[in-house]
């Protein structure tokens, strides 16, 4: 058997998008980039696996793999040794990523908007304006320990703007671990995108702590700032609820425990596949973390398949910490179209709405070359900066609450 076959029936996607090029300032498209990194790093993972035999020895692939994602433990664990096994990993989906999250801020909320980004490893630093040099300097150097960056200016018309432009990066890395959970529940999952799933859950926890006991410099530390906008409205404002949050994002998910079953089943009998909870049709529940400019909120995901073409899914997300004052409901429809001449459709219809009235939506489709691996797709999304869905990905909110955007993709699947 080549390393090239899928004997699991795992879908991967290699993918192309026009939101690659930074003139977009596009999450959607973006998203892409650290997607189809997971991926292929999930077939490497299944090629090394070939070399494995029994339990034990798939423990210890699993061990490893949580050693490459190493996520932040604390000051005394992390910081006390300087042998690489036990230093905080940065892969490179997950820097750009979360520094993408920063600039797309800059460039749609800021006068001055993105400067540059920097990335310093073993002492030298590199500077650019796009990320996707910054993506493959990481990319080259594998784990980042000393430090990444985004710069610009947060000269912004609106004091509420200021809390995307930092809170951006953190955002970003809950928007992948949510993008990851609803990979799993579309098409199945592999054990091997645990580990940048966990990191986007449990990033908030991490970066409070590492600012509490001053291992990240308060002035420069994103949860710094956020701390800072949010006394500005909430001088009592306790950062603590924000590791609590975190908390409760990653254990209250049930793609947490399909991972955690699904890495058993991997020791126990060499399968890597992942499949979402499923009850009744229903999808259990996954609950995300985000920082929104009312306070630190949390949205309830979960989805109903109807039948094997027509499934519904629901988002409510809700300010908790400092005081509920919004209510956000992001309802969809999905339909899948299969035929045997034309190939397979699928369409999305989804709206975004909240309790003060604030009204935004998308419709996408997705179309599945019948006979070669090919997928192309199109998404239509009008956001709304007056929505927690839009202020976290808006491309130009400068001139207007509102902003359209095209989105087109192309990926060969394997």
């Amino acid at each position: 058997m080549s390393c090239a076959e899928n004997p699991h029936n795992i879908t991967r996607r290699i993918t192309l998008s026009l939101g690659y090029d930074p003139k977009y300032n596009s999450n959607e498209g973006m998203k892409h980039m650290p997607l189809t990194t997971i991926q292929a790093y999930s077939w490497v993972f299944d090629w090394v696996t070939k070399v494995t035999d029994g339990p034990i020895s798939r423990s210890v692939l699993v061990g490893a793999d949580f050693i490459l994602h190493m996520p932040y433990l604390g000051k005394e664990f992390n910081e006390s040794t300087s042998n690489w096994f036990f230093e905080e990993k940065w892969w490179p989906y997950l820097p750009a990523y979360h520094e993408f999250g920063h600039g797309r801020g800059f460039k749609a909320f800021s006068v001055g908007g993105l400067k540059h980004y920097t990335v310093t490893v073993n002492g030298q630093t590199y500077t650019t304006e796009n990320v996707w040099m910054y993506y493959f300097y990481s990319l080259r150097h594998g784990a980042l320990n000393d430090g990444a960056e985004t710069h610009g200016e947060d000269n912004v018309k609106k004091a509420v703007h200021i809390l995307p432009i930092y809170a951006g990066g953190l955002n970003n890395e809950s928007r992948l671990s949510s993008e990851i959970a609803n990979w799993v529940y579309r098409f199945k999952g592999h054990i091997a995108y645990f580990g940048a799933y966990l990191r986007g859950k449990i990033a908030p926890i991490g970066y409070t702590a590492k600012t509490i006991s001053k291992v990240v410099d308060e002035g420069t530390s994103d949860i710094g700032h956020i701390t800072k906008y949010y006394r500005g409205y909430y001088p009592k404002f306790n950062r603590h609820q924000i590791q609590y949050g975190g908390w409760a994002s990653l254990l209250l998910s049930g793609t947490t425990y399909s991972f955690l079953k699904g890495i058993y089943d991997f020791i126990e009998t060499g399968n890597p596949e992942v499949r979402t909870f499923v009850w009744k049709g229903f999808r259990l529940p996954d609950v995300n973390f985000y920082f929104t400019r009312n306070g630190l909120s949390l949205e309830v995901v979960t989805g109903y398949e109807i039948n094997p073409n027509w499934w519904l899914d629901l988002g409510v997300e809700t300010v908790y910490y400092p005081r509920i004052n919004s209510v956000e409901f992001t309802p969809s429809v999905r339909y899948v179209l299969p035929t045997s001449i034309y190939g397979k459709f699928e369409f999305d219809v989804g709206l975004v709405v909240n309790s003060h009235g604030a009204l935004s939506g998308n419709m996408g489709v997705e179309w599945t070359d019948p006979v070669n691996p090919f997928t192309l797709q199109a998404k239509l999304i009008h956001h709304n900066a007056n929505t927690y869905v839009g202020e976290r990905n808006i491309p130009d909110g400068l001139n207007s609450d509102h902003d359209v955007e095209f989105m087109l993709a192309a990926s060969v699947n394997y």
